[in-house]
This record gives structure tokens, C-alpha cells and sequence, in this order.
């Protein structure tokens, strides 16, 4: 029996290694966790050699499902907060929302508002007139002009 348990264990440790492998070369491919998976089913194979195959494929799909999901956890905040730095140096788009005050403004309705501690070119969204000293909010991003609207 025991070298039933030793010729399992390494085909479980060449699952493994091919799977690792896999990942490798096919770029794109969620392969790293199963290949752990099946080279830690291999390890518990060679400390419980009485354990069936059927028992061995059973702990291999729930290690895997584990992994898999442990993983694609972090990886999925990681990627929420690379998204936010990533808008960390876009200054244009941190200001949507902002609350200004307007500077000076043109008949055509461009102008400059202030925000914080400097100014923006500024466009207003409405055929409202805004005047010198309003309250305003970015709306949108266009280039280097804040789309602003007057806020009560």
C-alpha cells in the first residue's frame, strides 16, 4: 500500500508542476493556485497514505476554490486602490465635485474660478449668468477647463 501512496503523491506532484508550468507559458491563465493545490494534496498524500483518491480529489477542489478565491480577493482590492492612485497625479479629476468661487467671467461665459489655493479655466454648464463671486461645482473635466454650475 505504501507504494501506492508514494506513485499517487508524485502524480500529484507533477499535476503540480505541469499547472505551474502552464502558468508560464500561457500567459493569462489562472493556473498558480491549482498547481499549489495539487503539490499540497501531494505533501498530505505522502503523511496519509491511506487516504483514497476520491478523498485526495475532494481536498485538491476545495484547496484550489480556496486559493483561487483568497487570491482574486487581494487581487481585487489591490486593483481598487491602484485605480485611486492612479488618479492620484490627475489633479483635473480630483476636482470634480469642488466648490469654488468665481474669479472673473466673460460674456461667452469663460472664465477663471477659484478652488483651494489656485485657479482653473472655467466654462459654465447652464445659460445661467454667472457673475464674480458665485459659488460653483465642477461638473465635468474637458482638457484644461473645469464645466462648472452655480450652486445656492
Amino acid at each position: 500500500m505504501e507504494w501506492l501512496a508514494t506513485w499517487t503523491a508524485w502524480h500529484w506532484l507533477i499535476l503540480g508542476f505541469a499547472l505551474l508550468i502552464a502558468e508560464i507559458i500561457l500567459p493569462g491563465v489562472f493556473l498558480l493556485w491549482w498547481g499549489l493545490a495539487a503539490i499540497v494534496v501531494a505533501g498530505i498524500i505522502k503523511v496519509f497514505p491511506t487516504l483514497s483518491l476520491a478523498s485526495a480529489g475532494i481536498i485538491y477542489a476545495i484547496l484550489a476554490s480556496i486559493l483561487s478565491v483568497i487570491w482574486w480577493k487581494y487581487q481585487h482590492k489591490k486593483d481598487l486602490v491602484d485605480e485611486k492612485q492612479s488618479r492620484l497625479n490627475q489633479r483635473d479629476h480630483a476636482m470634480l465635485g469642488t466648490i469654488g468661487i468665481v474669479q472673473e467671467i466673460n460674456h461667452n461665459g469663460i472664465g477663471r474660478g477659484h478652488f483651494g489655493d489656485t485657479t482653473w479655466r472655467i466654462q459654465q454648464l447652464s445659460d445661467e449668468r454667472l457673475q464674480v463671486g458665485d459659488r460653483i461645482q465642477v461638473i465635468s473635466v474637458q482638457g484644461i477647463t473645469l464645466t462648472v454650475q452655480k450652486v445656492n
